[in-house]
């Protein structure tokens, strides 16, 4: 199986139907809760690392969901993107490569997204952004409709 990220989308909570109701790990397909399209988050494809770790505490079980990734190029024109993304509610769609896409929040728990601007020596210039989801549903499997 390829690894890696394909492409990061979003949308904002008000234009998704809740689907909070399902059990961690369902599959359902995305595009039949949404009241409008996903657009796309530029990023540079290998910088992309995702983890989802399983927990249990006082709370009781719950998943950690982190997606970190920079974007190298075009700085100029993404920075009122980032700044729109941050503090606001939006759920994200994770597509692999290999085929495989994750839904990332929900209404009931909708992700964190940061940003921080990065310039290293007179060479290296980027946005590095993390999308973080503590919930107990976990991230969900987006289903292709058949």
């Amino acid at each position: 199986m390829k690894l890696g990220v394909r492409a990061i989308r979003y949308i904002h909570t008000s234009k998704v139907a809740d689907y909070s109701y399902l059990p961690a790990g369902s599959s359902f397909t995305l595009n039949s809760f949404l009241q409008g399209e996903l657009a796309t988050l530029p990023f540079t494809p290998e910088t992309a690392d995702i983890t989802e770790k399983w927990n249990y505490g006082a709370d009781g079980k719950h998943s950690e969901f982190t997606l970190a990734a920079a974007i190298r190029a075009g700085k100029d024109t993404y920075r009122p993107l980032l700044q729109e993304l941050t503090g606001r509610k939006y759920i994200f769609e994770i597509e692999l490569i290999s085929g495989e896409k994750y839904v990332v929040g929900s209404l009931e728990f909708p992700p964190t997204f940061t940003w921080a601007d990065s310039i290293s020596g007179i060479s290296s210039s980027s946005f590095s952004f993390q999308i973080d989801l503590k919930s107990v549903h976990g991230v969900l499997l987006d289903a292709p409709t058949a």
